[in-house]
């Protein structure tokens, strides 16, 4: 998960969840998710910048993605538009390229 609070994990009955931290001004691209439970979750273009961007921070460790499939509703341009808005001009730089190698 991202979010403006330090790193750390979380534990539930479900699960373990690692909470990272992303520039404030970044926090942003998110909506209520429509199902039986309400929860804020990230558009795909934006969960994909923010990994990326946490791969450029966290030494490398999001920056092997195997399982990645982009179905044919996935914004290349929206996704770039997002990684041109990380405010650090080195972590931006690093995702532009990332994002690159991936398409």
């Amino acid at each position: 998960m991202a979010s403006t609070v330090h790193t750390k994990t979380i534990r539930t009955e479900i699960g373990v969840f690692s909470v990272h931290k992303i520039a404030p001004e970044f926090f942003d691209g998110f909506d209520w998710y429509k199902g039986p439970h309400s929860f804020l979750i990230a558009e795909p273009e934006k969960a994909l910048i923010d990994s990326l961007y946490l791969s450029a921070r966290k030494k490398k460790q999001f920056s092997y993605f195997p399982e990645l499939h982009f179905p044919s509703s996935f914004s290349l341009g929206k996704a770039k538009e997002w990684a041109k808005k990380i405010p650090d001009s080195k972590i931006r730089s690093c995702v532009q390229k990332r994002l690159t190698l991936l398409f």
